[in-house]
């Protein structure tokens, strides 16, 4: 009797183990593991928003000094093989440098060239024969906001310095470069500060 006694306790523990393996997550502890990968889930999205955040931000920027650079390396070998520049200051001779939004001069290939900013369009456009019957513009840059110096006056990016004649002696074309429409990235360019290029060029017939 002892002995069957003692086996029926060890199957009633053995049965009272098994139910309590084969039981299920509480309510509280589904919610505090639903919380738990919730504030995981979160940081992740964090982490991948930073991310891409600056994977935008390096991409505009890498495309900004690019287009840039190109504009800029445009205007100078214009300005270095070019001739008869304009426009020209009043007295060459007690003012010889003279700030523009434009700047004019005959091309290599002999027609009449402007490189002219227009700070409506925020824009660099070249002209050809201006002024001509046959004037035709076409766009340089786009998304090229204008400067201002400590005294809220407009930087004009064409810094021209002549000799007496008057001849060109040196072109210094000052810009800056902000978001540029035609790069359709999608993003938001708070971040990316505009790009400001400042380069001098000097005709080659003055070497």
């Amino acid at each position: 009797m002892i002995e069957r006694s003692q086996n029926g306790q060890f199957e009633l523990m053995k049965r009272l183990r098994r139910q309590r393996s084969q039981r299920g997550f509480s309510l509280v502890e589904v919610l505090i593991a639903l919380a738990i990968s919730a504030m995981l889930m979160s940081a992740l999205m964090v982490a991948l928003d930073a991310s891409f955040r600056a994977y935008r931000s390096t991409t505009e920027s890498a495309s900004r000094h690019t287009i840039a650079r190109l504009t800029m390396n445009r205007m100078l070998a214009l300005i270095r093989t070019g001739s008869q520049f304009g426009p020209y200051p009043v007295n060459v001779v007690t003012d010889p440098i003279i700030q523009s939004d434009y700047i004019e001069f005959v091309a290599k290939s002999g027609e009449l060239l402007r490189i002219e900013y227009r700070i409506v369009d925020e824009a660099f456009y070249v002209i050809q024969d201006p002024g001509g019957v046959g004037e035709t513009e076409s766009l340089l840059i786009s998304g090229a906001p204008p400067q201002y110096d400590k005294n809220n006056d407009q930087i004009l990016p064409f810094t021209l310095q002549y000799e007496i004649g008057p001849k060109l002696y040196r072109a210094t074309v000052d810009i800056l470069i902000g978001t540029d429409p035609a790069v359709e990235l999608g993003i938001e360019y708070e971040d990316v500060p505009p790009l400001r290029l400042v380069a001098s060029a000097m005709p080659r017939n003055n070497l």
